[in-house]
């Protein structure tokens, strides 16, 4: 049962994206909002920094939701029903993980040589100093080692782009249009 609360612990769990829901009772649509979040902070702050400025667009939106769903009416509060933030049965989730689990699968181990490298960055800069490699050399490979996971998920986008605009190409029939 969805239950309407306090202002003032609304207002303390609003704050961090989908705690809000959830202290509302709408479990699904917190998790979802909370799992996205973290994967945001995730995924931008290694692979991609400068798409960071979505995650607030993401908090703005938990933080008034909250505060939407506990300004409603009684009739409407409790007319509302929980959900997922995105509408994927476990089949359809299946189904597309059997389907792109190649490149998922490189995504991620190449991510986590990344991690490893970056952590034992510090003992192989003092082992290149015992074997005499040079700094630039070592600069160099860390550079582009470090590079792969954002290189590989640039091309994972340029890819799922060109799948799009493919598809949109090919389903697509604009009524009056006439094929070239």
């Amino acid at each position: 049962m969805i239950n309407k609360k306090n202002r003032l612990f609304t207002f303390f769990f609003s704050l961090i994206p989908g705690a809000g829901e959830m202290y509302l009772g709408f479990y699904k649509s917190g998790a979802s909002i909370m799992l996205l979040f973290g994967l945001g902070l995730a995924l931008f702050g290694s692979l991609f920094p400068p798409f960071l400025y979505l995650l607030p667009v993401l908090w703005f939106y938990s933080f008034f939701h909250t505060h939407n769903l506990n300004g409603m009416s009684d009739e409407e509060f409790y007319g509302m029903e929980d959900d997922y933030l995105f509408h994927m049965t476990p089949e359809e989730l299946k189904i597309m993980l059997l389907k792109y689990h190649r490149p998922l699968a490189c995504l991620m181990i190449l991510t986590g040589l990344s991690i490893i490298w970056r952590y034992l960055g510090h003992g192989f800069r003092y082992l290149s100093k015992l074997l005499g490699v040079s700094s630039l050399i070592f600069s160099l490979t860390r550079y582009w080692i470090e590079a792969i996971p954002q290189f590989a998920a640039a091309l994972l986008i340029i890819w799922a782009g060109w799948k799009l605009f493919q598809w949109k190409r090919d389903s697509l029939e604009i009524p009056g249009k006439q094929e070239d």
